[in-house]
């Protein structure tokens, strides 16, 4: 039997994972649900922007490399309708400048694309931590 992780409330928590390469979404989707997270998956930007459940989820892990929206435009939309949550976004780059003053401002993780998943889930669970010490940190 699988134990999912559950907030003090005793609900799973979610994540939305945001890939354009679908073999590297369903991997993760999988790891992800096997230990115990809801999991939305999303192809594109666009597609994450038009499903009002995702706001639902205190976590987005996103590729920064999409076609269509680029992952700080996306993050910067979601948050302005709504959503509180914290993202770990993932690149193929050395993360520097810019990006990162801004990830660092909204409490925002900036992974290397290729992370391994045992980094992964050490930093979702630290995103979600520190979701919960934050005061108000959903509204």
């Amino acid at each position: 039997m699988q134990n999912s992780i559950e907030t003090p409330s005793g609900e799973t928590i979610g994540v939305s994972l945001v890939d354009g390469e679908s073999t590297i979404r369903r991997a993760r989707q999988l790891m992800l649900r096997s230990e115990g997270f809801a999991v939305r998956s999303y192809p594109t930007c666009a597609a994450i922007l038009a499903d009002p459940q995702s706001r639902d989820y205190p976590c987005i892990i996103l590729d920064l490399e999409m076609a269509d929206i680029g992952g700080l435009d996306l993050l910067r939309r979601m948050r302005a309708s709504g959503w509180r949550g914290k993202a770990l976004l993932l690149d193929g780059l050395d993360p520097a400048g810019a990006m990162v003053a801004e990830a660092e401002r909204h409490g925002d993780t900036v992974l290397h694309r290729t992370v391994g998943d045992g980094t992964l889930l050490t930093a979702i669970a630290a995103s979600i931590d520190h979701d919960r010490t934050v005061p108000n940190a959903h509204g």
